[in-house]
């Protein structure tokens, strides 16, 4: 596995909350504006924007309709056709061991906690936290948001089973090993209510890129978790590099489909470009969305690893969790020439296959007709950030607490 953490992220997040308080600063002199002097307090505006704007501290949102900015606004619904394609196929080949990778990687969940999953989807994520947590305590639990119904539904329909057993036990008093139960509720992050301070930890795995609201998201998590609670995010590095996914970008151009483009890499889009091939970028506005809501002590680290599918027809069901899945596939004419181009490019640069076992000219066309690629599996690498941070024990921030670093 290749793992790096990059130490520039132990001092600059504080750069950043220093800088995002001065922000804070020069609002406030902007709205007493009727008792000072108006020259006094432009001219430190316009010196703080431009400190903050050359040091990419303050993401902004584009008004231009290019397809760069497009994106940022790209919509990724998740029908209940949709749902089942990502359960069924992402969440079984990458999310799965993504999630174990991710709970890992950063401070471990507890028995007797109460945790939060942001974006939950399918409920990989949340079955990991609760396997963890255990049900021995019977304190244990978690929460699963997400905004889409057959996610939700997909989801619940797992934990009925479990559901079931815990009923069962509960009767019988049989001492069986089972995870801490899981709710799920139905409701976009930017309009969830919930009572302050009532989780002990918040997850969101590869969820975040799809906040309408970041800061609004974001608000609402650090509202609900304890004073000193850590909160957990994951958001895919951006594409290159990441050849499953190149591949399908260019097939989609390749098709004539470029429009989807936008659509596709929304996953890989955490800066709000999806043409970005700048880690640097992303970090640093994962970092600052962090800060802005409140959060301290923000560290970043970058993960690598390989997927696995058991063949090329496998890994080519990836496009049906698309929104634009279902029209690609529908289409007769235009799924066998994106197929034949996926299946082409994967057998010659795609899957992480040694030279030595690529395919020769004589049996590629063969290889390509049986959907497989001779009966191997194909690995392609997969890159994420895992960030972790925490709610200041103090309500003002580290300001105002008395533990000082």
């Amino acid at each position: 596995m290749d793992k790096m953490r990059r130490c520039r992220h132990h001092h600059q997040p504080f750069l950043k909350a220093l800088f995002h308080r001065m922000e804070k600063g020069a609002s406030l002199m902007r709205r007493m504006s009727s008792i000072s002097s108006t020259s006094s307090t432009s001219s430190g505006s316009v010196w703080l924007k431009a400190v903050v704007h050359n040091n990419a501290f303050i993401g902004s949102s584009s008004t231009s309709s290019s397809p760069k900015s497009m994106s940022s606004t790209a919509s990724f619904p998740f029908s209940p056709v949709q749902s089942k394609h990502y359960a069924s196929v992402l969440e079984r080949t990458i999310f799965q061991p993504w999630s174990r990778k991710f709970i890992d990687s950063v401070p471990m969940p507890l028995s007797g906690e109460k945790v939060l999953d942001v974006a939950s989807g399918t409920g990989a994520t949340s079955r990991e936290i609760a396997a963890i947590l255990g049900n021995e305590d019977r304190f244990s639990r978690v929460v699963g948001i997400d905004s889409s119904e057959g996610m939700v539904e997909e989801a619940k329909r797992r934990e009925d089973i479990f559901a079931e057993k815990r009923a069962k036990n509960e009767k019988t008093g049989e001492d069986l090993d089972l995870p801490a139960p899981i709710t799920y509720e139905v409701v976009p992050m930017e309009e969830w209510k919930s009572e302050e301070d009532q989780f002990d930890r918040a997850y969101c795995h590869q969820g975040a890129q799809f906040f309408t609201d970041r800061e609004r998201a974001l608000t609402n998590v650090f509202k609900s978790l304890k004073p000193g609670a850590h909160f957990n995010v994951a958001v895919w590095a951006p594409v290159k590099g990441q050849k499953l996914f190149e591949v399908l970008r260019d097939c989609l151009i390749e098709c004539e489909k470029e429009e989807w483009v936008p659509i596709l890499l929304k996953p890989f889009s955490y800066s709000g470009d999806f043409e970005s091939t700048s880690r640097v970028d992303a970090i640093d506005r994962l970092e600052t969305d962090l800060i802005k809501a409140g959060f301290e002590n923000v560290d970043v680290i970058f993960e690598a690893d390989k997927v696995r599918f058991d063949s090329l027809d496998e890994a080519l069901k990836v496009i049906s969790v698309a929104p634009f899945g279902q029209e690609l596939m529908s289409d007769a004419k235009l799924f066998e020439k994106f197929t034949r181009k996926f299946k082409m490019k994967m057998l010659t640069e795609g899957s992480d296959i040694n030279d030595g076992d690529r395919a020769s000219n004589d049996d590629l066309s063969q290889r390509i007709k049986s959907g497989t690629d001779g009966g191997d599996e194909v690995n392609v690498t997969m890159m994420s950030f895992f960030a972790h941070c925490n709610k200041p024990w103090a309500a003002g921030g580290i300001q105002s607490s008395s533990f000082k670093c």
